[in-house]
């Protein structure tokens, strides 16, 4: 017995679906190194020196595609969606680059249900995190952060000096954290260790480097791109790709 739809779909969107498209990391790179697909384009959080920009290259230096990639730095994860869904440009994938923990990867998810967040996917531990201040201030510290100091985060890592009597200051990614307190907007910051180089700050504690999921994210239109390209390579991959395939399409006509 079937369930009846009583509300129209120009009320109510359903999640695009994953039928037929790569998912292991052979079908994934052969589909992406197809002469179909000219240039990828990866949408991801700035500036130079993020986990997330870093993830991205990592992921495309797996998939061979180092060649075509280009990496676009974005203000907010929102935004490097936006970008990825406004891309143009014949055999153009766009990419939209997010991680599990950006406190707003749920609202991402379930306001943008035509997209698919999660398509590729890049495992590394991330970039040291640490907190680290101008060089100047490392003799003031004297082994403790003071109370007046200002520290400059992002949303996502703020909680590791919730508990500090600090002033904590709101920063659109760890990168541009250390480039505005390099610029003096604040004592200190939580950043990485490739964005403490780059911006000459001291650094005073290591949270460490665990290991982070990052996500490659696709729009309706590259879903159709990859969908289309796949089709034509998944003769390579029998049995289970055709198979796979074969039970997509069905699902479906269902």
């Amino acid at each position: 017995m079937t369930v009846q739809s009583i509300i129209t779909g120009s009320i109510l969107k359903a999640f695009s679906t994953t039928a037929d498209l790569p998912r292991t990391d052979d079908e994934q790179r052969a589909t992406l190194r197809s002469k179909a697909i000219r240039e990828i384009r990866c949408f991801a959080l700035g500036p130079l020196g993020t986990n997330m920009i870093q993830a991205a290259q990592r992921w495309y230096e797996r998939m061979e595609i180092v060649d075509k990639a280009l990496i676009i730095p974005c203000e907010t994860p929102e935004h490097s969606l936006t970008s990825a869904e406004a891309a143009t440009g014949e055999a153009v994938l766009a990419l939209f680059w997010t991680c599990a923990v950006y406190v707003h990867l749920n609202e991402m998810f379930f306001r943008n249900v035509g997209c698919l967040p999660f398509q590729f996917q890049q495992i590394m531990p991330l970039d040291e995190m640490q907190l680290a201040c101008r060089p100047e201030l490392v003799p003031k510290s004297a082994g403790a952060i003071p109370e007046h100091w200002r520290i400059l985060t992002h949303a996502s890592p703020s909680p590791l000096i919730a508990h500090l009597p600090v002033d904590i200051v709101s920063a659109n990614s760890n990168a541009a954290a250390a480039k505005d307190c390099a610029c003096g907007h604040s004592e200190a910051c939580i950043t990485t260790e490739t964005a403490r180089l780059e911006y000459g700050l001291a650094k005073l504690f290591s949270f460490g480097c665990p290991d982070m999921v990052f996500f490659g994210g696709v729009t309706a239109k590259g879903a159709t791109l990859l969908r289309n390209v796949f089709a034509e390579l998944a003769p390579r991959f029998q049995p289970y790709s055709i198979h796979r395939l074969n039970n997509g399409r069905r699902e479906n006509h269902e």
